[in-house]
C-alpha cells in the first residue's frame, strides 16, 4: 500500500512530524516502509511512502486507515472528511442475492444522465503511482475511492445488461471474458459471479467482464460495492489465478458498516465531476449488522506480554488514540474496538496494540525483562513420553512410528481390553480399514519387516492411542508398546527392563497376576497383568510361537494410568534405620475372582492402626489350588525387633 505524504497531512492538520519520520513510525507499529519516493504531485514536491501490509488489516489498504494509524503513533487526531449522505429516489433495483452464505453485505444504486470522459490530470497523476493505467473517469474514480477508502467498488452499464442482475454461484457459463481482454475458463457451480439473464457481469471481487464494460458512451450505471466471505474471494483468487487490487482487499476482513461511506464518496465524486443523477433507492443486502464485540482487559497484561512497565494511563491513552471505547469498572477495562478493526477478538490483541503504538523501540536490549513466570502448560503425557523415550533409548531401544489404521485381523491378535474394534469411513487405504486397538499391531509389523532382512536384535518401543468402541461410546487411550526379540528363554530380563523403566519413572510396588485377558498371539502360560498402587497398568506376555525364529516379548502400559499413580504418590522423605528390617512371609487363599490386591490393602490398614512399622509388603509367589488360588506374601517390617515382628505378623495374618 502506497500513501501521499500530503494526504497524511491533509487528514492529520497538526502532524509535525517529517515524511521520513511518518514512514519509519508506521514501521515501528508494524507496517514495514518498503520504498520513499520524492514525487512531484498537482505542481508541488511530495513524498509517496510505500509499505507492506502483511497482517488481515483490510482498514489499512486504504488512505484513511494508514492515517488514522499515524495519527495513534504521534498521538494527534486524525480528521476523515464528512462526506453527505446521497438523496435517492423511489425507483427499486431488480437485484437477488442467491448465494446469501458468501455475501455478508451489498449496496447498489443507479445513476443516469452522467457523462463519462477523460480523467482530469490530477487523477490520472495519482492512480499512476499505484501503478493504475487511467481508463475513464468513472473507472478511475472508482479505483480512487478504493485507494482512499479502501472499498473496491464495481460499474455496470445499465444498457449492456439484460433483465434481473443477481449474486450468484456459477452453473452455466464455461468461461469469462474480463475487462482486461482475458478469456478465463470457470469451473461450474464454483464461482462467486455477478450476473445477468445472458452474461457474466462480473466475477464477484475479482474482476469486472466486459459485457457490461464501462465505456466513454456510458450515461447509466449501477455503482455497487460489497463485502464478501473473504475465504470465497481467496478461493476463486487462487482457483483462477487472479490476483487485483479489489481481490487483495476483500480476501481480509472488510468492515461491512462503513460501505455507505465509500458509496456516498463514490456516487458524491461522479456526480461532481460526470453530472447526471440517482435514479433509484439504494438497494442494502445486510442480512447480519456487525457489532463488535467488548473485550473484557487487564492493564497489566502488555507489561506482562511486554516485559516492560506500560501504565495504565499510557494503556489508555492508546486505546483512544485507535478510537476504541473503554469502559472501566474496577480495575478491569471493558473494551469495544471500533467496527473496522475486525481482526481484535482477545485480550491478548488488545495488548499487542498497545505494545505497537507504545513502541517495539521502547523495549531495552540491554537489559533482561521483566517477564513473569508463566504455568507450565505442557500436558503431563507428552512430558512422560518425553520420559519414556530418555530410559528406553539408553537401556537399548529403538522408537518407531506407524500409522493408527491396521489390516482386518491384526486387532484381533494383539488386543485384550474390553472394547469393540471401529473400522473407519472413506478410508484412505482400503487395505488399513479399521483403527488399532493395541500398540502391540504396529510393532509387531515392524517386527516382521526387520525379520525379513535379517535382523535378530530387535528392541523397539512406540507411544501412541488406541482405539475402541464400548457400548455406544468411542474412547481413545495412550499406550506405550515395547518389543523385544532374542533367540533364546529371555523373558526375565525383558521383565527386567520393564521394571527399571517403571522404577526410573517412580513407580516401585509392581505386582504381576495371571491375565485376565489373554490376547492371541501371547503364550497362556507366560502372559501376566502388571499391577502397582492396586491399579492395572497393562499387560506382558510372551509371544506364541511365530513364523520367525526368533522369541519374543511384549509389553504395553497405560500412559494415563501411569500418570494417575505418579500423581498420587508424595516424595518419600529419607528415613534413618536404627534396628534392623525383619522379613516374614505369609500365604493367603482366596477363592478365584477374588481380588489379591483389595485383600492387601485391608491388611495394609490394620498393620498401619497397629503400627506405623511396615517397611513393604509383596506377592512373592502365587499357585493355583482347585477353586482357589494360594498368594504367598511377604512382609517386612522396620523399627521392630524380631520378637515384636513376629507377635504384630501373627495377630494380623493369624486371623486370617
Amino acid at each position: 500500500m502506497k500513501i501521499l505524504y500530503s494526504q497524511i497531512k491533509e487528514l492529520i492538520p497538526s502532524l509535525e512530524a517529517s515524511p521520513k519520520e511518518v514512514g519509519q513510525a508506521l514501521t515501528l507499529t508494524g507496517f514495514m516502509m518498503d520504498s520513499f519516493v520524492e514525487i512531484s504531485y498537482n505542481g508541488k514536491t511530495d513524498y509517496l511512502i510505500g509499505l507492506e501490509i502483511r497482517q488481515n488489516r483490510a482498514d489499512c489498504l486504504s488512505v484513511i486507515g494508514l492515517a488514522r494509524e499515524a495519527a495513534a503513533y504521534f498521538n494527534i487526531p486524525a480528521v476523515i472528511p464528512e462526506i453527505k449522505t446521497v438523496l435517492a429516489s423511489h425507483e427499486n433495483l431488480d437485484i437477488k442475492i442467491d448465494a446469501q452464505e458468501y455475501i455478508k453485505r451489498v449496496l447498489a444504486v443507479k445513476i443516469d444522465g452522467m457523462i463519462n470522459k477523460e480523467s482530469p490530470i490530477w487523477l490520472k497523476d495519482y492512480l499512476s503511482f499505484y501503478g493504475l493505467n487511467s481508463i475513464n473517469l468513472l473507472v478511475d474514480l472508482s479505483n480512487y475511492v478504493m485507494i482512499f477508502a479502501g472499498y473496491p467498488s464495481h460499474l455496470i452499464d445499465c444498457k449492456k445488461t439484460s433483465g434481473q442482475i443477481s449474486w450468484t454461484l456459477n452453473k452455466d457459463f464455461d468461461e469469462v471474458v474480463t475487462l482486461f481482454g482475458s478469456a478465463v475458463k470457470l469451473q461450474k457451480n464454483k464461482e462467486l459471479i455477478i450476473r445477468d439473464n445472458q452474461n457474466i457481469i462480473a466475477l464477484a471481487g475479482l474482476v469486472g467482464g466486459q459485457a457490461a464494460a464501462i465505456d466513454l458512451d456510458t450515461n447509466s450505471i449501477i455503482v455497487e460495492i460489497a463485502v464478501y466471505d473473504r475465504s470465497i474471494i481467496r478461493k476463486n483468487s487462487r482457483s483462477l489465478n487472479i490476483v487485483t487490487e479489489a481481490s487483495h482487499r476483500l480476501e481480509k476482513d472488510l468492515d461491512p458498516n462503513n460501505v455507505e461511506y465509500a458509496m456516498n464518496l463514490l456516487v458524491s465524486l461522479i456526480i461532481e465531476y460526470g453530472g447526471g443523477q440517482v435514479t433509484s433507492n439504494f438497494f442494502d443486502y445486510y442480512p447480519e449488522k456487525y457489532i463488535p464485540a467488548t473485550i473484557e482487559f487487564d492493564t497489566n497484561l502488555s507489561s506482562k506480554i511486554a516485559g516492560i512497565e506500560i501504565s495504565e494511563a499510557d494503556t489508555l491513552k492508546i486505546f483512544q488514540g485507535l478510537n476504541f471505547k473503554v469502559d472501566k469498572k474496577d480495575e478491569v477495562l471493558f473494551v469495544t474496538p471500533p467496527t473496522y478493526r475486525l481482526d481484535l477478538s482477545i485480550p491478548e490483541d488488545l495488548a499487542e496494540e498497545v505494545i505497537r503504538v507504545y513502541g517495539y523501540d521502547r523495549i531495552p536490549t540491554d537489559e533482561v525483562q521483566k517477564v513473569e513466570v508463566v504455568k507450565d502448560i505442557t500436558p503431563k503425557n507428552i512430558i512422560l513420553a518425553e520420559q519414556i523415550r530418555d530410559i528406553l533409548s539408553t537401556l537399548g531401544f529403538d522408537e518407531t512410528l506407524s500409522w493408527p489404521l491396521t489390516k482386518n485381523g491384526d486387532n484381533d491378535l494383539v488386543n485384550y481390553l474390553d472394547w469393540e474394534e471401529v473400522a473407519t469411513q472413506n478410508s484412505v487405504n482400503d487395505v488399513y480399514p479399521n483403527l488399532r486397538q493395541s500398540m502391540i499391531a504396529g510393532l509387531w509389523n515392524q517386527l516382521n519387516e526387520y525379520s525379513k532382512k535379517n535382523v535378530d536384535f530387535i528392541n523397539i518401543f512406540e507411544i501412541g492411542k488406541v482405539f475402541g468402541k464400548k457400548e455406544d461410546s468411542y474412547q481413545e487411550k495412550e499406550m506405550l508398546g515395547i518389543m523385544a526379540t532374542a533367540n533364546n528363554n529371555s523373558f526375565t530380563l525383558f521383565n527386567d527392563k520393564v521394571e527399571s523403566l517403571l522404577r526410573l519413572l517412580g513407580i516401585f510396588d509392581l505386582k504381576y497376576l495371571k491375565a485376565k485377558s489373554i490376547p492371541k498371539m501371547a503364550n497362556p502360560n507366560s502372559c501376566w497383568d502388571i499391577y502397582a498402587s492396586g491399579q492395572s497398568l497393562g499387560i506382558i506376555y510372551k509371544a506364541a510361537p511365530q513364523d520367525i525364529n526368533l522369541s519374543v516379548y511384549v509389553a504395553e502400559l497405560s500412559i494415563d494410568k501411569v500418570i494417575k499413580i505418579l500423581a498420587s504418590h508424595s516424595s518419600n522423605p529419607i528415613v534413618e534405620i536404627t534396628q534392623k528390617l525383619v522379613t516374614l512371609d505369609t500365604n493367603i487363599e482366596l477363592d478365584e475372582g477374588i481380588s489379591i490386591f483389595e485383600n492387601l490393602e485391608i491388611l495394609k490398614g490394620k498393620l498401619v492402626a497397629d503400627k506405623d512399622c511396615i517397611w513393604s509388603l509383596n506377592i512373592t509367589d502365587i499357585y493355583p489350588l482347585e477353586n482357589k488360588i494360594r498368594y504367598t506374601v511377604r512382609v517386612t517390617y522396620k523399627e521392630l525387633s524380631d520378637q515384636e515382628a513376629k507377635d504384630i505378623h501373627s495377630r494380623i495374618f493369624g486371623s486370617k
